[in-house]
């Protein structure tokens, strides 16, 4: 029993140093990476700013089919942009295509389809676009695959780890914050013209 305590102790400061090396591997990936690199500021700026007035002035509480299509075809768009980063890094011989190169064309392709199944999906009416869709879901698969894509960090199992692991945190996060703060102006006046004509949502 007397040897017993300190191998708990031992494994529970172990645990808190892996998790903090997680946490601090994600908030460097998406707070402090991109703002040390100019070139990419062009890409995760307009994905900031578009999260945060979609998410605080039109899905607060939720997101419609429209705004679902509007945020895939965001996901779409920066799939195009990242294809064409890397084509262009290749034809400059600034990079060399090899299995790190082929992974960033694979990282494009599937926010390409990505962005493709919200838009079509969301023309199709079909409920899970309602969360898939949502500017939340977009802008974070966005901001930290973009650095990935633009060569800024090195991937390895921590940083794999920390997107899967934090990606509810991010979610979830947000939703407090939603649900603390009020309701914009605009956004209980387009609330209040919406119900008067008729209109619904599904609340995630």
């Amino acid at each position: 029993m007397i040897g017993f305590l300190p191998a708990v102790g031992s494994a529970i400061l172990a645990f808190l140093i892996f998790f903090w090396s997680l946490l601090a591997e994600w908030l460097k990936l998406l707070f402090v990476i991109p703002f040390q690199n100019t070139e990419i500021l062009w890409i995760i700026v307009p994905i900031w700013l578009g999260w945060f007035f979609s998410e605080f002035f039109q899905e607060k509480h939720s997101t419609s089919f429209g705004n679902a299509i509007s945020n895939g075809a965001l996901a779409l768009w920066v799939g195009i942009d990242w294809t064409r980063l890397i084509v262009n890094k290749l034809t400059g011989h600034f990079w060399v295509f090899g299995w790190v190169v082929f992974g960033k064309f694979v990282i494009s392709a599937i926010v390409l389809a990505f962005g493709l199944l919200v838009i079509i999906e969301g023309i199709k009416t079909k409920k899970f676009i309602h969360f898939v869709g949502r500017i939340r879901v977009v802008s974070y698969v966005l901001l930290v695959f973009s650095p990935i894509v633009y060569g800024l960090v090195e991937v390895n199992g921590m940083l794999v780890l920390a997107i899967i692991i934090f990606a509810p945190v991010y979610y979830w996060i947000i939703e407090w914050i939603d649900i603390m703060t009020p309701n914009p102006k605009t956004f209980d006046e387009d609330e209040g013209s919406g119900s008067k004509a008729g209109a619904g949502s599904l609340n995630i």
